[in-house]
């Protein structure tokens, strides 16, 4: 039976029994990685190594020497040995990411080590004992892989829902991307609940990745344009992702294609309390953006550049919607 990851006791659950291999299936941008990444935090195996490997990345020079290691000599260039992913992940995790892309032959290989938690390094005889959980993750039918293989990864899988089935999860993961962005970039940034619930009735084809490369992209404008308006003094100042941000980014030519088929019934009750009209969630939003942008013309004076500035655009990109939403700029 399909685990739903949404169910966080099932997560877990699993997590716990930490002898059990198990594979994520799910669209591309579901969050595969972040998911094994807190499969391991939960689990008794939290304190060892958690180490990745994306199989699609792996050429076919690398896809022993990789995972299983190599000795001295073993080809040219190997100068001397090296411990593979397998060794490196000792009483870990070890998570093979997109595994539907391994040929039929490195399935062969992968299948003995699995089967026998023993790995033999290239240009070596001597198997070496791993005790290594494994977590496998595509985004691909089971049906791609050996037979034999697929009896092994799919005995305990975990079905990843696309965001856009999971919306409750959308402004936590936002308000963690958030956190995440200040974090790194040593800013602080923060957001109303009312403008991080836009981000509930956007339709995320590309899931939790297309989530938080958007919300990194507000957060860069938020900060550019603090910096445009701010003394060099105030220049660390906080600053807020506001409705007007995300809006910008989700009409945007270059962001997310904003739910072009979601109807005011598809809203929460929360997020319905943004809602400006009947119709499409797109149209809401282009309206308030014009609304928006002609409110911020008349109260400076039709000034282009600091209009822009105020919304956190450029003048360019201004200048764009000033023409798509047919404003006039002369009194």
């Amino acid at each position: 039976m399909l685990k739903n990851l949404s169910e966080t006791e099932n997560l877990a659950f699993l997590a716990g029994y930490d002898f059990l291999d198990l594979c994520l299936l799910g669209e591309t941008g579901t969050g595969k990685s972040f998911a094994a990444e807190q499969i391991h935090r939960l689990s008794p195996r939290k304190d060892k190594p958690f180490v990745a490997v994306n199989c699609a990345e792996l050429s076919r020079s690398l896809i022993e020497a990789e995972p299983f290691g190599y000795e001295k000599g073993a080809f040219t260039g190997a100068l001397a040995a090296k411990i593979g992913k397998f060794e490196a992940a000792k009483d870990g995790t070890l998570f093979l990411d997109e595994i539907g892309e391994l040929t039929k032959d490195a399935q062969a290989k992968l299948l003995k080590v699995v089967e026998e938690k023993k790995v033999t390094r290239v240009g070596s005889i001597v198997p070496r004992d791993v005790n290594v959980r494994i977590i496998y993750a595509t985004h691909r039918d089971l049906n791609v892989f050996r037979e034999d293989l697929r009896y092994r990864v799919a005995a305990h899988p975990i079905r990843l829902k696309p965001l856009r089935e999971r919306r409750g999860e959308i402004l936590p993961l936002a308000r963690a991307f958030i956190a995440d962005f200040s974090r790194k970039s040593m800013q602080a940034v923060t957001a109303s609940e009312n403008a991080l619930r836009l981000l509930e009735c956007a339709e995320w084809r590309g899931n939790v990745r297309e989530l938080r490369s958007l919300v990194e992209k507000a957060c860069l404008e938020a900060l550019f344009a603090r910096d445009r308006q701010k003394s060099p003094k105030e220049k660390f100042s906080t600053v807020e992702l506001t409705a007007e941000l995300i809006i910008s980014q989700l009409t945007s030519a270059d962001g997310v294609a904003a739910g072009e088929h979601f109807q005011s019934s598809d809203l929460s009750p929360d997020a319905k309390s943004v809602s400006l009209a009947d119709g499409s969630y797109k149209q809401k939003v282009e309206d308030f953006d014009r609304s928006l942008i002609k409110k911020t013309l008349e109260e400076n004076k039709r000034n282009v550049s600091r209009t822009a500035s105020e919304l956190g655009l450029s003048r360019n990109g201004l200048i764009k919607k000033i023409k798509r939403y047919g404003i006039t700029l002369t009194e």
